[in-house]
């Protein structure tokens, strides 16, 4: 689309749309109408048919074709068309169109049975207070205060505007001059601007009502934070016509709106799909420039908030505190508690990923995180059910973190408020609960809630978001390979590049984990390298990467250098702090250091169950039994295997459940018994994809074969092992291929 080409038709609402509308109520006053399209005209006079991506292109300058496919109905199709081709003058739209319809409307809420239909004319009549009547007063009023030349750009986009449906018509439309005399005065006004080198010729008229025009920008935004769609070329190309200075614009109504603030917001959410930093920090300035100025002590906090929220998504911590801290001040001076509770809920979760910055921050003096969240409890109880269960959310989390056993209470009281409010609320709190059940060691309860936010969720965006952390959290519970998949399968539909790269990251990480259970380390090594070197902002990625990187280190048998990572790792939450204690109880283990470990394991056991984290208890328990199977504490193994082993079935992790049988292999390795025990191990670990624990299992079921002098058994189990050293030998290779 070329500037020059186009000339814009601004009004405040008048446009050949609407009148189109108008011919289309006349036809239903007329008792022609269907009445199966009664419904549809109302959605199309209240613009509220369905937004998709799809329909949105349709709809930016709707022409009367455009129109033809929504009503999708040959007989009204038919009536519309011939009305509106019946139309040669403004003055035949005056007389026959805007004055018969205004007989129509009469003052009034309700009309009586015997007021419903004028006897002269047949019309139907309707109340000045009712839809259609409202719709007609607010047209045919704007159309009574034109000027001439402004009736007369009207009608040349009218003109243009049907011109999509001659076709149609079947010939029955031929180009014909119009015999209006004011209409003959303007083609000479124009033939004279000709002569002097002005022309008009050539030039596509496009009507762009500001109503519709801010709606549709509404629905672009919508459309782009819902599915990421693209803003149409077309779209862009009209918002850069009315920003631009010497666009070809011409004006009804005395409309001035060159620019509307959704425009600028729009570009801001371009901007940020496509990483453009400045474009965006450009784009949100302008949006709130204009914002401001209508209102201030409003807008002022928000434009803070979203500045800070800007530097967050690209990383920049200290401007976003910056933004934050003057938000607050600003929201303090002007004493208004529902936007400092707003603003101290988005300081709250931003400062819970980046704990470190608590420390950094001078607005609170020595307020501590508890204080400001009792703050955020008893403002928002007040002012928001929405903000109230969000206090509650960041209380689970922070409770949690401290290793506290009360933080089913707070998250209860999260969902009690959330399902008594709006879907996000309660999207939300079901994120929450699914990470808090996974962290319990309830996998199936995790998934459920999983499975109720997505769906709940209409946007795309959150949709992926939420795949995401349902596929991470599987892979914390040990269901790598279906993980792995799941977000190999996400990542081919994505073109979002922030959430590729989300997807990427963690698919890499679980990789590694894989390429650990195949024997590839030194791949494996590689790939954390790789990642480390990467500005990784979400705290618990970089702490998986962290732990990843010591297990590395620990398969290559390097066991000082994997305890020197592990030292290196801080963190504040007491669940991380267990997982890094029990890794390092299993460097240990392997590293033959075996009476080191009682105490540390007794302490993670001891405070896992505190807090209520069946899963990492059970996964140090295991340990435990591994511990007392290679100091010879055989009876104490058995007792121990007694006790837990329905508690390990329960949590549903299949290398967990072959881990614990060939624990019990080796408690019980003067029975026979124990061989069935390796069987088990061994087709659980295979299933895993796990070579190295199955190769481990296997050489310990060669040597209770020959102990117990199961030749067949030992035969077997030599083959078994000699296809997955050329297993591993195999993937080992492949990685350098």
């Amino acid at each position: 689309m070329v500037k020059d080409e186009i000339r814009l038709l601004l009004s405040e609402d008048l446009s050949p749309y609407k009148l189109s509308l108008l011919v289309l109520i006349q036809i239903y006053l007329n008792n022609k109408l269907p009445i199966t399209q009664l419904i549809l005209l109302t959605q199309l006079i209240e613009n509220k048919l369905p937004t998709t991506p799809d329909s949105l292109s349709k709809s930016i300058i709707p022409s009367l074709d455009s129109l033809c496919q929504v009503i999708n109905d040959e007989a009204t199709e038919k009536l519309l068309l011939d009305c509106v081709w019946d139309i040669t003058s403004i003055e035949y739209i005056e007389q026959n169109l805007i004055n018969k319809l205004l007989e129509c409307v009469k003052a009034g809420t309700v009309l009586s049975n015997d007021q419903q239909q004028l006897p002269k004319s047949g019309y139907k009549l309707v109340s000045s207070k009712s839809l259609f009547g409202s719709f007609i007063l607010k047209i045919c009023t704007a159309f009574a205060s034109l000027k001439f030349d402004e009736s007369c750009l009207l009608f040349q986009a009218f003109t243009e505007f049907r011109e999509s449906t001659r076709s149609k018509m079947g010939g029955r439309i031929q180009e014909t001059v119009n015999d209006d005399k004011d209409f003959e005065l303007f083609s000479k006004l124009n033939s004279t601007l000709e002569t002097m080198g002005i022309s008009n010729k050539g030039t596509k008229l496009i009507p762009a009502p500001k109503y519709d025009l801010q709606q549709l920008l509404d629905n672009q935004i919508a459309i782009l934070e819902n599915y990421g769609t693209p803003t149409p070329q077309y779209l862009k190309d009209i918002m850069k016509l009315m920003v631009s200075p010497d666009s070809n614009i011409g004006r009804i109504q005395n409309i001035h709106f060159n620019n509307l603030p959704s425009y600028h917001y729009l570009k801001y959410l371009e901007c940020l799909q496509s990483s453009n930093y400045n474009g965006a920090v450009d784009a949100l300035h302008q949006y709130f420039d204009y914002m401001v100025s209508n209102n201030s002590k409003y807008f002022y906090h928000f434009a803070l908030i979203s500045r800070a929220s800007l530097h967050q998504y690209f990383g920049e911590d200290e401007k976003a505190m910056d933004a934050i801290e003057e938000a607050i001040s600003v929201a303090r001076e002007n004493k208004d508690n529902s936007s400092l509770t707003y603003i101290l809920s988005w300081l709250f979760n931003f400062m819970n990923n980046k704990p470190e910055l608590w420390n950094c921050q001078s607005f609170f003096n020595n307020n501590n995180q508890t204080q400001v969240l009792d703050f955020l409890k008893k403002k928002s109880k007040q002012l928001s059910p929405s903000l109230y269960s969000i206090s509650f959310n960041f209380e689970t989390l922070q409770l949690m973190k401290n290793g506290r056993s009360d933080y089913i209470n707070s998250l209860t009281k999260s969902m009690f408020v959330a399902i008594n409010d709006t879907k996000p609320t309660f999207i939300k709190s079901a994120e929450l609960a699914a990470a808090v059940w996974a962290r319990i060691g309830e996998p199936n309860l995790s998934e459920i809630y999983n499975e109720i936010a997505f769906e709940l969720t209409d946007k795309t965006t959150d949709r992926i978001n939420i795949s995401i952390k349902s596929a991470f959290l599987k892979f914390l519970h040990g269901d790598v390979e279906n993980a792995y998949q799941a977000l190999e399968d996400l990542k081919k539909g994505v073109n979002d590049h922030s959430l590729y790269n989300s997807i990427h990251v963690r698919s890499l990480l679980m990789l590694v984990k894989i390429y650990l259970k195949k024997g590839k380390f030194i791949m494996s090594r590689n790939i954390v390298n790789v990642l480390l070197n990467d500005d990784i902002r979400d705290i618990e990625l970089k702490n998986e990467l962290r732990l990843l990187q010591v297990e590395v280190e620990m398969c290559l048998e390097n066991y000082t250098q994997a305890l020197n990572y592990l030292s290196n790792i801080q963190s504040n939450d007491v669940y991380f702090q267990l997982r890094l204690a029990i890794l390092k109880c299993q460097i240990f283990i392997n590293s033959g250091n075996h009476y080191r470990v009682f105490t540390l394991l007794i302490q993670q056991i001891s405070l896992a169950k505190r807090c209520g984290f069946q899963y990492l208890a059970m996964e140090a328990i295991v340990l435990l039994w591994e511990v007392l199977n290679k100091t010879e504490s055989f009876e104490d193994a058995r007792k121990l295997s007694t006790e837990i082993m329905p508690q390990v079935f329960s949590l549903d992790n299949q290398e967990l459940i072959a881990k614990a049988y060939f624990r019990m292999a080796r408690s019980w390795s003067d029975d026979k018994v124990s061989l069935n025990y390796t069987e088990i191990a061994i087709s659980k670990f295979e299933k895993c994809s796990n070579l190295i624990l199955m190769k481990s299992v296997l050489k310990f079921q060669q040597h209770l074969a020959r102990r117990h002098q199961e030749e067949s058994v030992l035969e077997n189990s030599i083959k078994l092992l000699h296809q997955v050293n050329r297993q591993i030998e195999l993937e080992i290779n492949q990685s350098y291929n």
